[in-house]
C-alpha cells in the first residue's frame, strides 16, 4: 500500500499516516512476548526437575546456565522491540520532513533538464575526481547539439553549477521542453566519473512500507538519498 502526498493536499504539514509501519512493529511485539518466553522456559525447567533421574540429578551449574540463557533471550527480545519502536519513530519523522519539500526545487542526478522558453536554465555536474578537461552537451530528442561547453584546465572534484541561456548554437531561442544533457570528464587521457545534475520541482511524496518515493514530474522519480541540494 502507498500513500501519495502532492501539492494539492489541503495541509502538507499534517503527520504522515504511517499505520502500516506501526502495525507491523506492533504485530512483531505481540508475536514475541518476553514474559511468555520466560514462563514457557520456567515451566519446562520445573518439569525437568520433577522428572529428573534421582541417580543423576540436575547440577547447580546446569540450572544456573539455563536461567542465564532465559535472561539473555528475554533481554535480546526487549532490545529488538525497542529497536523496532525507535525505527518506526524515525520513519514517521522522515515522512513529515519529506512532505515539506513539496513545491520546492531540488537538485538531483539526471540526464535530462527542464527548460522554459525565454528563461535561463540552471544545471550542474558532480565530479568524482580531479580532471583536466570537461565537455558538456545539451541535445534535443534528435540528438542535435544545442549547447556545447568545453573546460580545459585543472578542476578539482566536487559539484559545479552552470547556466544555459536556452538558445542553440545559432542563438535561436528554444521552446519549453525536456532536453538531454551529457557530460564527459578526463584527467589527461583517463576518464573520470562524473554525472549531470538537474533542477527539478517536487510534485509529491509517495509514502510506502519501504523508502519514500519523490515524484519530480517529467524528470521522473527519485529517493531522498539522491537529492544533492534543496533550493530556496
Amino acid at each position: 500500500m502507498s500513500i501519495a502526498i502532492d501539492a494539492h493536499s489541503s495541509n502538507i504539514d499534517l503527520p504522515v499516516d504511517n499505520r502500516f509501519a506501526k502495525n507491523k512493529g506492533h504485530d512483531l511485539q505481540n508475536n514475541i512476548n518476553p514474559l511468555d518466553l520466560q514462563k514457557n522456559f520456567l515451566s519446562l525447567l520445573v518439569a525437568q526437575i520433577k522428572n529428573q533421574d534421582p541417580t543423576d540429578p540436575i547440577k547447580n551449574s546446569d540450572l544456573t546456565s539455563q536461567l542465564a540463557q532465559i535472561n539473555t533471550a528475554s533481554g535480546v527480545e526487549r532490545l529488538n522491540n525497542t529497536v523496532i519502536k525507535f525505527s518506526n519513530e524515525i520513519a514517521a519523522n522522515q515522512n513529515i520532513q519529506l512532505s515539506s519539500l513539496i513545491g520546492r526545487h531540488v537538485t538531483v542526478p539526471s540526464k535530462k533538464i527542464m527548460h522554459t522558453k525565454d528563461s535561463e536554465t540552471k544545471f550542474g555536474i558532480e565530479l568524482m575526481g580531479n580532471a583536466t578537461s570537461i565537455k558538456i552537451q545539451i541535445t534535443d530528442e534528435k540528438n542535435k547539439i544545442l549547447y556545447l561547453k568545453t573546460i580545459s584546465k585543472d578542476i578539482k572534484a566536487g559539484r559545479y553549477t552552470f547556466v544555459w541561456n536556452g538558445k542553440d548554437l545559432n542563438k535561436r531561442s528554444l521552446t519549453t521542453g525536456t532536453y538531454n544533457i551529457s557530460v564527459k570528464a578526463q584527467n589527461k587521457e583517463q576518464n573520470v566519473p562524473v554525472q549531470s545534475l538537474s533542477e527539478a520541482l517536487v510534485n509529491s511524496i509517495i509514502i510506502s512500507s519501504e523508502e519514500p518515493i519523490i515524484d519530480l514530474g517529467k524528470l521522473g522519480k527519485t529517493i531522498a538519498s539522491d537529492i544533492r541540494e534543496i533550493l530556496k
